[in-house]
């Protein structure tokens, strides 16, 4: 009798520990907003723009040695921005469960188009498996040989002439990983996904973060005859000329982004 008792308890741990397994397997939805945080600058001083930029990573010869006429540029916008993306990686480690490892690949590649000005918003929605996650990252992967990683697009207002257009790409390929948070919470706290809620997430890219030690001394020196003749101002990547416009600001892109969770 103890035998079969002790055999029917070892029967019913197994079929519970089973039926807890397949429940941190069952999918939960997640739907992503895509939002851009714009960067304004105006009254732009340019003794101030100097002495922060020797505060900052972007500190070099080529930066503060130039004496940019004053004025030459009044304000600067970001508030646009567009990137395609390649793939993506969905990394997580639960409380209870195995680690989570999911990709999923874009082919075309998944253009996402950020604009402050239109209220429209795209949004990116995947399953992943349940459960409480002390950690939860998202990798994406951007451009391709055919596609820029990913552009801002804004405007410069030179003192004496209209505004210009202004694009600052990432046309080489980019990788950034951006771990996820709670939107009222405390760093490191744990995010619970359920099978039975959709949550719902943020993915922000910071324009402000991004261009807050942005050199524009040096856009006013470097781009003087676009300036002057109102043509667009291109800033890119693979131009060895714009090398110094990239130097540190490259460093500043992956915390640009974040994955905040409702």
């Amino acid at each position: 009798m103890r035998k079969q008792r002790f055999y029917l308890l070892i029967l019913t741990t197994l079929i519970l520990g089973a039926c807890q397994k397949d429940e941190l397997t069952l999918p939960a939805s997640v739907d992503v907003n895509f939002d851009l945080i714009p960067f304004v600058k105006s009254d732009i001083d340019y003794q101030s723009s100097q002495a922060l930029l020797k505060n900052s990573s972007l500190s070099n010869t080529d930066i503060l040695g130039q004496t940019p006429p004053p004025g030459l540029i009044k304000k600067m916008e970001i508030f646009k921005a567009t990137f395609f993306i390649t793939d993506m990686i969905i990394e997580g480690i639960r409380k209870q469960g195995a680690d989570v490892y999911e990709t999923i690949p874009f082919d075309p590649p998944l253009e996402i188009q950020l604009d402050e000005r239109k209220t429209t918003s795209q949004h990116l929605s995947f399953d992943i498996p349940q459960g409480v996650y002390e950690k939860l990252e998202l990798r994406i992967f951007m451009g391709t040989e055919n596609h820029t990683a990913l552009e801002f697009q804004g405007e410069v207002t030179p003192g004496k002439s209209p505004t210009i257009t202004f694009n600052y790409q990432f046309v080489l390929k980019q990788e950034v990983t951006i771990q996820a948070t709670k939107k009222a919470g405390r760093p490191g706290d744990s995010i619970i996904l359920n099978k039975d809620h959709k949550e719902q997430a943020s993915l922000n890219l910071d324009a402000d973060y991004f261009f807050k030690f942005f050199p524009i001394p040096l856009l006013a020196q470097h781009k003087k005859e676009e300036l002057t003749e109102g043509n667009e101002i291109i800033i890119s990547n693979i131009n060895e000329k714009d090398t110094p416009f990239f130097t540190a600001m490259s460093e500043r892109l992956e915390e640009s982004f974040s994955l905040v969770f409702e």
